[in-house]
């Protein structure tokens, strides 16, 4: 039985939570079909995947199983930043029952009751199954401890019977989604061609000398750039200007801080409180009482001795109260009770602290609440926002690309209402009304607004200007040093003058980038090309112009087997992981190529309307 007490002792609340997911998941599915228990008429979407809609009901409904979860095998309400982990799994888990899933039914993927026994006590035993039965001394697993374990199932608690059912349904994604992942990543070929050309680049090897021109060696002054022009460029380059929906603003925070009035009470305070815990009999109980710190009555040795406590390398006499200080926005003050001496070489030191928060009143929380409330109906829009605010001496923050599922906003950490509002409530050149947030009073306005696709010219004017800007400047350059009229570098460098640069790299073929240059894959491309000692004219390139003449390359021999370049390229084509389910939804991560999970979810052509609601 003692596999039992184990399973007892890891998944004993697990259990529960099935039982209470079970009667949840009911009560929910009949409230969601009931549309007059929720009030009548259509319920609103929160989503649209793979051609279903998704309402924020069964959303809701499934945030609040994985709360249910996460509460029972935790034993406490999740926190903010835990309630948001927890939406992002009940969405990931939406996108895995309807774009994952509508992917498996096409295939006819599915998990047979044969094979669960086979990942659970057969010959290939699920590695989640394996973890949880290994032996903590050794670390190993043996297939006798899990069949063991079923032959006393029937024994078991009825809890414990569930709480494995539980975890054994939990297994069933994990695999559909390897089914999924090797029926594509096994299938992928890597031609013989393929292998080579992998091959070639990482052994083919050149040495070049070069002629480089940066643009920033040429004035801005010298070319000019109209909007016509910016237009054009951002059409030809719409790709590399390819937005998400995004909101600019801009905002002003009020402060809640303590006035000088609020200051000076607790000053008062902890004047009269020092005088209190010198005059003390009971220390441990005066600190419990007066100090704003749950651990109040302390015990040090010497090594780790408050210092205000220190006189040099000893302690300060017994009864002393340091003077206040202030300590992380807060004043903190210590009285050395008492000095045990446990050996002739170790004294224990008993210490009150007294930490005392400071404080905001409600008349200087309604003042400030004031200030914020009269500047925000001075405000009628963004021009009248900055207008009044450079008046009246208030910073303006900006954030620029808010998303519609961002948090963060600008320096705002818990930013979720502005972006509420900028989603659902805010026009171009609104200005808000008061937002409480974080212990401060906030104003926006919105500035900027990008729809998704191709980029608006003003919300990319800076970028576009550099671009263009470059592409006129590299013109010039180009003219300059083609027109030298000599085939050898250094004389081409020396009549260009001292901003032209000149240097020797080694690179190979599949190298990106060139010493002092930077970034410049065309321009390895073109060196290969070249014959030795024969070089190329003058040609744009990220940073500024250059010329490459090859001076030796060195391109290696055919060999008769390619199969380690032809795992590197199907390795490389698998890419990076993500993690697509985690706790509260499954009790252990569930892992798929990026490159995989993307194509899943542009193909589900998901459309997340999460915004409207939270």
């Amino acid at each position: 039985m003692a596999l039992i007490g184990i399973l007892r002792n890891k998944m004993g609340k697990i259990v529960v939570g099935a039982i209470m997911v079970t009667m949840l998941s009911f009560i929910m599915t009949d409230l969601i079909g009931n549309s007059t228990l929720l009030g009548g008429g259509q319920t609103p979407d929160i989503a649209e995947m793979a051609g279903e809609n998704i309402t924020n009901e069964k959303f809701q409904a499934k945030v609040d199983l994985l709360s249910y979860n996460f509460g029972l095998n935790t034993g406490r309400n999740p926190a903010q930043q835990e309630l948001d982990g927890i939406r992002d799994q009940a969405w990931n888990a939406l996108i895995l029952e309807s774009a994952y899933q509508n992917q498996f039914d096409e295939l006819g993927l599915d998990i047979t009751s044969l094979e669960l026994v086979d990942m659970v006590q057969g010959n290939n035993i699920s590695p989640e199954i394996q973890q949880f039965f290994r032996d903590p001394q050794t670390g190993t697993f043996s297939k006798e401890n899990i069949t063991n374990f079923l032959a006393q199932m029937s024994q078991a608690e009825p809890q414990q019977q569930a709480a494995w059912l539980s975890f054994e349904a939990s297994l069933e994604p994990s695999r559909l989604v390897s089914k999924y992942q090797n029926l594509l990543v096994k299938t992928n070929y890597v031609t013989k061609y393929e292998a080579k050309e992998e091959y070639q680049g990482q052994n083919s090897n050149a040495t070049l000398e070069y002629v480089y021109v940066p643009y920033l060696s040429v004035s801005d002054s010298s070319v000019s750039v109209t909007d016509n022009e910016l237009r054009t460029y951002l059409s030809n380059n719409a790709e590399e200007y390819d937005r998400e929906e995004s909101r600019n603003l801009e905002y002003i925070v009020f402060d809640m801080k303590p006035s000088s009035e609020d200051s000076a009470i607790v000053a008062q305070e902890v004047a009269d409180l020092k005088d209190g815990l010198i005059n003390s009999t009971n220390d441990s109980s005066y600190v419990v009482v007066n100090s704003d710190d749950q651990f109040s009555f302390l015990t040090y040795q010497i090594d780790n001795l408050p210092s205000q406590l220190k006189d040099g390398n000893d302690a300060v006499e017994v009864g002393f109260v340091s003077e206040p200080q202030i300590i992380n926005g807060n004043y903190e003050f210590y009285k050395l009770s008492r000095a045990d001496r446990i050996t002739r070489d170790s004294v224990l030191y008993r210490v009150a602290k007294i930490r005392k928060d400071f404080f905001i009143s409600d008349e200087t929380i309604n003042a400030i609440y004031r200030e914020a409330d009269l500047f925000a109906a001075s405000a009628g829009n963004t021009e009248e926002f900055r207008t009044n605010a450079e008046a009246q001496g208030y910073r303006v923050l900006k954030a620029n690309g808010v998303n519609r599922n961002a948090n963060r906003v600008g320096v705002i950490s818990e930013g979720r209402g502005l972006v509420l509002w900028l989603y659902n409530e805010a026009q171009m050149g609104a200005v808000s009304d008061v937002r409480e947030i974080e212990d401060q009073y906030i104003i926006a306005s919105m500035t900027g607004k990008q729809e998704s696709g191709l980029a608006n010219l003003e919300n990319v004017r800076n970028q576009l200007t550099v671009a263009v800007r470059n592409e006129k400047k590299g013109d010039l350059l180009i003219e300059q040093l083609n027109n030298v009229g000599s085939n050898d570098l250094s004389e081409i460098a020396s009549t260009y003058g001292e901003d032209a640069k000149t240097g020797t790299a080694d690179v190979q073929l599949s190298s990106n980038n060139i010493t002092s240059v930077g970034y410049a894959p065309e321009a390895i491309g073109l060196a290969f090309a070249l014959n030795e000692e024969e070089n190329t004219r003058a040609f744009k390139v990220r940073d500024g112009v250059l010329m490459v003449k090859l001076v030796t390359k060195d391109v290696p021999e055919d060999i008769e087997d390619y199969s380690s370049y032809s795992q590197q390229l199907a390795q490389r084509r698998v890419g990076f992981t993500s993690v697509i389910a985690d706790f509260p939804y499954t009790y252990f991560r569930v892992y798929v190529s990026r490159n995989i999970d993307d194509a899943i979810k542009e193909f589900a052509e998901i459309e997340d309307m999460r915004y409207k609601f939270f």
